[in-house]
């Protein structure tokens, strides 16, 4: 999930579809809404997602080092 970059409240796939409902860009904007504040910030990108997902990964496949 992602969170909003301006009031930090989590924001869900349910949520953004409905405070974009009324916009007259038609979702060719690339912009998410936030439905609590309604600040508009930029979808991450699909590369973005994958390398993040993949550190994340990767990060918890990792045993910690014992020195």
């Amino acid at each position: 999930m992602r969170a909003c970059a301006f009031c930090g409240r989590e924001l869900t796939q349910e949520g953004i579809e409905r405070a974009c409902k009324g916009c007259g860009a038609f979702g060719g904007c690339h912009l998410i809404k936030c439905p609590y504040c309604g600040y508009e910030q930029p979808q991450e990108p699909q590369w973005l997602k994958k390398l993040v997902e993949w550190a994340r990964r990767r990060r918890q496949e990792t045993p910690p080092r014992c020195d």
